[in-house]
């Protein structure tokens, strides 16, 4: 059918977060406590520094599979490390392999007598010189020093009288607790492979810890796993304290409540269903964009904890589960249907795209809403190449299908051949570092052709065009054009030709992957009066919030 050109105000934005670029199932069970991968894989930690800030001292033990805390002692150190059981030293304040002020190393003197507290342990270990509690699969014992070498610890067994005594190692399983400063043991904890330490801070629930850990402040207690290397340091914390430790790194502190309010609802509900995201790595969910941004409380104030706590428990459902809430900082216009992101065979109907009149109201105050990158040819003539495709020179590139909000669906190259390879815009996205998923492609001398009237007659720019509006006036159409069709509103199709260019413009607006909320959406519309139901209901098709 014919298309008719409608003036729409052009929309301009950027800036903020985005989340990983992962489908998941809506689940139907939430977690009230998580666990979130702190450190893991390529950056565990040989040393893990924790330092009182709420609550004093510290309770060693371990979770089980529900996350209830077992206690087996405690201690009212303030700055205590967890390090692996190898020769590690203290360098720079941190616990690490190589050299350094301080050395804690992986050899011990173990006493004969086993004890069946840790209280019991603790008070024989007292009489000793360097010596600390182990809990040793279940059994605890009284080891003494911590020595780099098995001569070194054979030495200190003469010097100290301790014939009685035997030199031990530890499993890959295991972990020594430290004070800090000066390396000298505390607790040494190998659970083997069914238990790991947690440490609980405080010596009882008396105050809502908070604790520091790598300059950041976090509420809940800490996990550490290990099997042969480094620890893996996670932090077991209530889903809403979680929360409003991701919401101050998601959107900006200062915004309107009913946006930080809309995305504390939207970062609970996308946890419950991530949350098996990493359990291969023994957590839950991880603490960078990959699962949601999570850094504890330094950015939090009263503003989004007031959100989180006014939100508490609320979740946005599809069909009563937990609906995936994907989110990004802008979408330039419009979002755009998961199914042309990601999956196309994704069922989750609650994420189509919508045209998005409201992020244009800041438009103006956002740094590089509009932008454009330029690829040449021999570029991604490498780039396909790399990949594994058989191309040529590339002669041509044009956007060959929209979505139905105006978002390209389908890019093709063109290489002097005539073979032609055609992309989803998200694997553009990352190839190519553009901004966003809403984007045009252009560049050469090649022409622009839009339809006039369903006719076959054709311009070459809009510059200059008329258009009829609904009340009957004629006026000269500014911004972006857009056309009304069966489907809605979408933005004027065109086909970009690059034939004879050296290189390829993609130019567009917005900032991520444009599925879900945006970001500055939100805040454009809670600006204009509206709450965060009407924000997460907009953005996510026919959800309920509750």
């Amino acid at each position: 059918m014919g298309k008719s050109l409608i003036r729409f105000a052009a929309v301009l934005l950027a800036a903020a977060l985005c989340i990983g670029c992962v489908t998941f199932a809506a689940g139907s069970e939430t977690k009230e406590t998580l666990r979130v991968g702190l450190f893991y894989g390529s950056t565990a930690l040989p040393g893990a520094n924790l330092e009182n800030s709420v609550g004093s001292g510290y309770r060693f033990g371990w979770y089980d599979d529900d996350l209830t805390f077992h206690q087996l002692g405690s201690s009212s150190e303030t700055q205590i490390s967890v390090v692996k059981t190898q020769n590690v030293t203290l360098s720079g304040g941190n616990y690490v392999d190589g050299t350094g002020s301080v050395m804690v190393g992986c050899f011990h003197l173990q006493l004969p007598t086993t004890y069946t507290s840790f209280e019991e342990a603790q008070t024989a270990a007292s009489t000793v010189s360097n010596g600390f509690p182990a809990w040793i699969e279940g059994t605890y014992y009284v080891r003494v020093g911590v020595y780099t070498s098995k001569e070194e610890a054979l030495s200190a067994q003469t010097a100290l009288g301790l014939s009685n005594a035997t030199v031990v190692g530890t499993s890959g399983y295991a972990v020594t607790v430290v004070v800090t400063k000066t390396g000298k043991p505390i607790f040494q904890f190998d659970g083997g492979q069914g238990y790991s330490l947690g440490i609980q801070p405080g010596l009882d629930d008396s105050v809502k810890t908070v604790t520091w850990f790598k300059g950041y402040r976090y509420y809940g207690g800490f996990q550490y796993r290990r099997s042969g290397g480094n620890i893996t340091v996670i932090n077991i914390v209530d889903l809403e304290d979680y929360i409003k430790g991701v919401l101050p790194y998601e959107m900006n502190n200062t915004w309107p409540l009913e946006a930080l309010k809309a995305q504390a609802v939207c970062a609970r509900t996308y946890a419950a269903t991530i949350s098996s995201s990493h359990a291969s790595s023994g957590f839950d969910v991880c603490n960078n964009t990959h699962c949601q941004m999570y850094q504890g409380l330094n950015l939090a104030n009263d503003r989004t904890d007031q959100a989180v706590e006014e939100t508490a428990g609320e979740y946005v459902r599809y069909q009563d589960k937990p609906a995936v809430t994907y989110y990004s900082a802008s979408d330039g216009g419009a979002t755009e249907d998961v199914r042309n992101i990601w999956d196309s065979t994704a069922n989750l109907p609650h994420l189509k795209g919508v045209i998005d009149p409201y992020e244009a109201d800041l438009a103006d105050s956002i740094s590089q809403y509009n932008w454009s990158v330029t690829v040449s040819k021999s570029e991604i003539a490498s780039k396909l190449q790399s990949k594994g495709y058989n191309c040529g020179t590339i002669v041509d590139a044009y956007v060959a299908e929209l979505s139905e909000t105006g978002n390209p669906k389908t890019v093709t190259f063109v290489d002097s051949n005539g073979k032609k390879w055609s992309f989803g815009p998200e694997t553009l996205r990352i190839w190519f570092s553009l901004r966003s998923n809403r984007f045009t492609v252009g560049g050469g001398s090649g022409s622009n052709s839009y339809y006039v009237n369903g006719t076959s007659d054709t311009l070459s720019s809009v510059s200059g065009a008329y258009v009829v509006n609904g009340d009957g006036t004629v006026s000269a159409i500014s911004g972006t054009p857009y056309v009304a069709t069966s489907s809605g509103t979408e933005i004027l199709g065109s086909s970009s030709s690059t034939s004879s260019g050296s290189s390829v413009t993609f130019t567009g607006s917005g900032y991520g992957h444009n599925v879900g909320m945006s970001q500055q959406g939100a805040r454009a519309m809670a600006l204009r009066g509206m709450d965060y139901i009407d924000i997460l209901t907009f953005y996510f098709t026919d959800v309920t919030v509750g």
